[in-house]
């Protein structure tokens, strides 16, 4: 999900075992291994093979490519480089803040300059640093701190502090899953008829404004109870293309989403548009919870299995979904297959072949017959599973 993690330490300090040890090698950018794929070791004056130091603004300006790349994909991502000086994590402010990310630090400042350069000896010729660099950077390192915008951890606070936490929702009476809304309010309020209720948990699962005639009103809606404890927001496709930022990172414009420019407009003109921004800002990309004897995946477009750590998992398969389009039947026999009895998946999105809203233990919230006729809503107590559809036409159908 939208994590970015930066290890901060001297060469030698233990960052690259760091990241073996902890099984993250796919999901991290060393400075070391662009800076090679760049230019190959050259020879120093000595006749030694040493890294080229005369790369440094491509290297850099590659890495801030391919971490921004990452992040329009809502990919968790760690950067392996030094880090020492407060602009070198500074830099990534903007695009924090733009895709929305979580922004933690992981300091091996600890590790004394005598150990670093002892393991540094043991490196390859290429790989080994001048003594006299690993003491500048520690000095850079002891004496500027991280960006505000970072939590600063320890190497061993990592697995507990970046670890899916799966709250237990057990002491809800009864979890309401609504399904894709699409500018439907008429719908939504008439399966709110009887208003939230505060025992009850409410997931919206996305796509808020679509096709439907009445996006202001839902947006609206939304956003005046979004701050409540017992509402859940989980991110669409829409919000995605309406929340991601402009080129160069600057206020979203209308131009720039040649798919989505009529909702766009029509928010605009009734004065929504701000509220839709507002609402984006509280979306998250899936929610796992446990009721009961239950455990419950919930994501917009729909996995194929449970991942051991969900901070792992990028927020664009969660909010598109699994392969393609067509394969979500096979998503859903694939993630029964691939889970325990007791775990369940809820999602909206893609349905071209209708499927039911019962498929094994997965429920598909989407309703693709007749371009979306129904809103699909699935409750859950300690009974079990119930849903209905509600048509978009004035009239209410129990499944």
């Amino acid at each position: 999900m939208r994590y970015l993690v930066f290890l901060r330490g001297i060469p030698g300090s233990g960052k690259s075992t760091f990241v073996k040890e902890e099984g993250l090698e796919p999901y991290t950018i060393s400075s070391d291994t662009v800076r090679l794929l760049i230019k190959p070791p050259v020879l120093s004056v000595a006749g030694q093979p040493v890294t080229s130091q005369k790369i440094n603004r491509r290297v850099w300006g590659l890495i801030y490519s391919l971490i921004k790349c990452r992040m329009e994909e809502g990919e968790f991502t760690v950067l392996d480089a030094t880090n020492a000086g407060n602009a070198d994590i500074a830099k990534y402010r903007s695009p924090v803040k733009a895709y929305r990310y979580e922004a933690f630090c992981v300091d091996f400042s600890d590790v004394s300059p005598e150990l670093a350069k002892e393991r540094n000896m043991g490196r390859p010729a290429y790989e080994i640093v001048p003594e006299t660099v690993i003491e500048e950077m520690y000095a850079i390192i002891k004496r500027q701190s991280v960006p505000s915008f970072v939590t600063v951890i320890k190497p061993h606070e990592f697995r507990k502090r970046l670890q899916y936490n799966t709250p237990d929702f057990s002491n809800y009476k009864k979890i309401h899953h609504i399904g894709d809304i699409n500018g439907s309010y008429t719908a939504l309020m008439k399966y709110l008829s009887c208003g939230l209720g505060d025992n009850d948990l409410y997931i919206f699962l996305g796509d808020y404004a679509g096709r439907g005639n009445e996006n202001s009103r839902v947006v609206k809606f939304l956003v005046s109870i979004m701050c409540r404890d017992n509402v859940v927001l989980l991110e669409g496709d829409n919000e995605k293309r309406l929340c991601r930022p402009a080129a160069g990172e600057k206020q979203t414009r209308i131009e720039d989403f040649s798919d989505t420019t009529g909702i766009l407009k029509e928010l605009e003109r009734e004065g929504a548009l701000q509220d839709a921004l507002k609402l984006c800002g509280k979306t998250v990309p899936c929610v796992y919870y446990k009721f009961h004897d239950k455990s419950v995946l919930v994501t917009h477009g729909g996995l194929s299995s449970l991942p051991e750590n969900l901070i792992f998992m990028g927020a664009e398969q969660m909010i598109n979904g699994v392969g393609e389009p067509e394969d979500v039947f096979l998503v859903a026999e694939n993630f029964n297959k691939n889970t325990n009895e007791n775990t369940y998946q809820v999602h909206g999105h893609r349905n071209p072949e209708n499927l039911p809203v019962k498929n094994g233990r997965t429920f598909n919230l989407s309703d693709e017959s007749r371009k979306g006729s129904f809103l699909r809503t699935l409750t859950l107590d300690r009974e079990g599973f119930d849903w209905q559809c509600i048509r978009k036409k004035n009239s209410f159908i129990q499944l």
